[in-house]
C-alpha cells in the first residue's frame, strides 16, 4: 500500500515538474533547420502576413502572397526587409504583423533559416 502511494506521489510530483515550464507555447514551437518556402515559410506568411500584405488585403502594404514579392521585401525592393520587421529590431517602420501577436520565436527562426540558406523555393 505504501509503495501505490509513493508511486502516486512521484506520478503526481513530475506531471507538476514538467507542467510548470516558464518558456510560451510560442517559444516551444519547433523551428524547421532546413525550410523551404512552399513547405515552411508559405504557412507562416498565410497565417500572419498575407490579411493586410496581399492585393485583396485590408491595407496598403507590399504584397506577400507569393515566393518572389517575399524574397523582394526580405532584400528591402518593396519594404523595409522582412525580418526586421518581424523581429521589431532595429527597424524604421512598425513590427509585423501589426494588429496581431508577434510571430513565435520558433516562426521567426524558420524565416531566418529560410533567408540564410537561400530562400529555397
Amino acid at each position: 500500500m505504501k509503495n501505490i502511494k509513493l508511486i502516486i506521489v512521484m506520478i503526481v510530483g513530475i506531471t507538476l515538474f514538467i507542467s510548470c515550464d516558464s518558456r510560451t507555447e510560442q517559444d516551444l514551437e519547433g523551428i524547421v533547420a532546413n525550410p523551404t518556402f512552399n513547405n515552411n515559410v508559405k504557412k507562416i506568411i498565410d497565417a500572419k502576413c498575407v490579411n493586410c500584405h496581399s492585393q485583396a488585403g485590408q491595407g496598403n502594404y507590399p504584397d506577400l502572397d507569393t515566393y518572389q514579392n517575399v524574397v523582394d521585401a526580405q532584400n528591402g525592393t518593396n519594404s523595409d526587409k522582412l525580418l526586421c520587421s518581424l523581429q521589431s529590431s532595429s527597424c524604421t517602420s512598425d513590427r509585423m504583423p501589426k494588429s496581431d501577436a508577434p510571430l513565435s520565436n520558433g516562426s521567426i527562426n524558420t524565416i531566418k533559416n529560410w533567408v540564410n540558406q537561400g530562400f529555397k523555393e
